[in-house]
């Protein structure tokens, strides 16, 4: 049994590209971590027939393929951009999926301190603030990184222009909203194992109380 009893769950939140699952997983490389991805449940949401029922009744079949999947990439062009209809049908979509990644989140949680045996639980979720999700977090890192290094890595990894980072970012809390709403800041712009170190320090610093009061 570890001595502290009280797991806190940290939110990581951080600009499109800014590597807050990479920090995440660096962190959990070399000390006992629950990493909670929202990203991949909101992905696995997509499967919940429930939810494709009321997503074909809003967006109609176009958004389906063949073997009855979503086809992620059809619904982001129907819901990012800058006109009238996208913002509404983002606002659809987000009705129909953000109760589910809430719920999927809050299992999660709980699952990961029932087990214990780990010092934090990190959630890697983009649109935590703006979902308004943060109440299941004890506390906001925000992970700094420059637009370049960014934008770098979403068009190595995920094939995007500078337009698009553009276009997604629009769709969340300005960064300076973000930063101001975080407890530390997390600077990701030299090694992934420097920016784990200093994550790794916030979690100890954050688990010092509960430490001295079970000593």
């Amino acid at each position: 049994m570890s001595c502290h009893t009280f797991i806190p769950t940290i939110a990581l939140i951080g600009g499109i590209g800014s590597g807050k699952s990479a920090v995440a997983r660096t962190v959990n490389s070399f000390r006992p971590v629950t990493v909670i991805d929202a990203d991949q449940i909101g992905h696995e949401v997509l499967d919940f027939p429930e939810v494709q029922q009321k997503i074909r009744a809003q967006f109609g079949t176009t958004v389906f393929n063949e073997q009855g999947k979503i086809i992620r990439k059809e619904l982001a062009r129907i819901v990012f951009g800058e006109s009238k209809q996208h913002q509404e049908s983002l606002k659809s979509l987000e009705k129909i999926v953000h109760p589910e990644i809430h719920r999927r989140l809050e299992q999660e949680i709980q699952a990961a301190r029932s087990q214990g045996h780990v010092d934090a639980i990190l959630v890697d979720a983009a649109v935590i603030l703006e979902a308004g999700w943060q109440e299941l977090c004890d506390h906001i890192v925000f992970i700094e990184c420059p637009f370049e290094q960014r934008l770098q890595r979403v068009t190595q990894n995920r094939g995007w222009s500078t337009a698009e980072l553009t276009r997604r970012e629009n769709h969340q809390l300005p960064l300076s909203e973000k930063r101001k709403l975080a407890t530390a800041v997390i600077h990701n712009d030299q090694d992934l194992q420097s920016a784990g170190r200093q994550l790794s320090r916030f979690i100890d610093l954050i688990l010092q109380p509960e430490k001295e009061t079970n000593n």
